[in-house]
């Protein structure tokens, strides 16, 4: 690509960081930097990826690559506000969190959970299971599913049961797409838990 004239150079490269898929995206990026291609003439055509990243991965690595460009803090805060919802949750969310804090970004926190500065989540479990019981995402006895395998818990001691375990994140799947899922078994909605 570096052989082609500046700007059929430049709109390849271009075209490459928004048309390729994750892995090959990240592998895309280190070869760049490999062969000395300063990224920084590109920052915008990265800023419009983040803000159209579909996967945590793709977001990460964009985010760093950002981050090292200097990109103003207000662009960063809001795409990772408004796509909090596909870096939030699983292994990631601590990842983000953790850069969040040490960037000191500003980003709507929730009132069931506080954060630590290695990006760690504390839990209100009371809270937060209530707030998804009123929100009618759940019911009083949903699917348990710790590290992606079903745990049973007897009847009305989902918050005993969850206070046992040391949670990384928690997710949960609504009960409108939990019985698609589980039949019904789904019936309350499901709450995914990851731990340490």
């Amino acid at each position: 690509m570096k052989k082609l004239p500046k700007v059929d150079f430049e709109r390849a490269f271009n075209d490459s960081i928004q048309k390729l898929e994750s892995l090959e995206l990240w592998n895309f990026i280190k070869n760049a930097k490999e062969s000395n291609i300063d990224l920084n003439d590109f920052n915008s055509t990265f800023t419009k990826r983040f803000e159209t990243a579909k996967w945590p991965i793709e977001m990460h690595f964009l985010l760093e690559i950002l981050i090292e460009q200097k990109t103003e803090k207000e662009i960063i805060e809001k795409t990772l506000n408004n796509k909090k919802e596909i870096w939030n949750n699983g292994e990631w969310a601590e990842k983000f969190w953790k850069i969040i804090r040490e960037n000191q970004f500003t980003i709507n926190e929730s009132n069931y959970y506080t954060i630590n500065e290695k990006g760690e989540k504390k839990y209100n479990l009371k809270l937060f299971i209530e707030e998804k019981i009123i929100q009618n995402e759940i019911g009083k006895n949903p699917l348990l599913q710790v590290n992606n395998s079903i745990t049973k818990y007897s009847e009305n001691t989902l918050l005993e049961t969850l206070e046992k375990i040391e949670i990384k994140n928690i997710q949960i799947i609504p009960k409108q797409k939990s019985v698609s899922l589980f039949g019904k078994k789904g019936a309350d909605g499901v709450i995914q838990v990851f731990t340490r």
